[in-house]
C-alpha cells in the first residue's frame, strides 16, 4: 500500500475511535499539534483527561483463519510515562470492515514490552504482530485478550 493509502487508513481508524468515545459520552480532541498523543479524551463534568494513541493496519487472512496486522511503535514513547494516562488503541481493517479494537494502558503494554520481550524492535520502533481469531488475542505468545474492545477506561457517561 501506498503512504498516501497508509494515511488515510490512518485518520480513518483515529475516527473509528473518536466516534466510539463520543457514543459512550467522552468529549474527544484532536491536538492541534501532533507530539504523540492523537486524541485527548475528557469526561466533561471533572476534567479528567486521557490521552490516546492510535495505531491503524491492514488486516490479513492467516491459513488458520485469523486476521494478523502489524503495528509500529515509538519505544521511547512507550518508556516515558507521566500523567495523564496513555491508552494505545490498535485498529485493524480487514475485508471492508473495522474489525474490533484492542485497548491497552501504556504502562501495561510497557510491562509486556520490558518483562515479556513483547513484539520486536529494530532502533527506536517496536513492531507488534497482533493476530485475532474470534475473541481470541495475541502477539507471539503472548494473549492480549483481555483488551480486545476494552473500554474499561472509557465507562458510559449519561448526560
Amino acid at each position: 500500500m501506498s503512504k498516501k493509502h497508509n494515511l488515510y487508513l490512518g485518520k480513518a481508524g483515529q475516527f473509528v475511535i473518536m466516534s466510539e468515545l463520543l457514543c459512550r459520552g467522552w468529549n474527544v480532541a484532536i491536538p492541534e499539534v501532533d507530539v504523540g498523543d492523537d486524541i485527548f479524551v475528557v469526561r466533561d463534568i471533572n476534567g479528567d483527561l486521557i490521552r490516546v494513541q492510535v495505531k491503524t493496519a491492514s488486516g490479513r487472512l492467516l491459513a488458520n483463519q485469523a486476521v494478523q496486522a502489524q503495528f509500529n511503535i515509538n519505544i521511547q514513547q512507550l518508556k516515558t510515562i507521566s500523567p495523564p494516562l496513555l491508552v494505545y488503541a490498535f485498529v485493524i481493517r480487514f475485508a471492508d470492515t473495522w474489525q474490533k479494537p484492542i485497548l491497552i494502558r501504556q504502562n501495561l503494554l510497557n510491562e509486556l514490552y520490558q518483562l515479556n520481550n513483547i513484539g520486536s524492535s529494530s532502533g527506536n520502533q517496536l513492531f507488534l504482530r497482533i493476530t485475532v481469531k474470534d475473541n481470541l488475542v495475541s502477539c507471539g505468545n503472548i494473549n492480549l485478550s483481555e483488551y480486545l474492545n476494552s473500554f474499561q477506561d472509557f465507562p458510559i457517561i449519561l448526560h
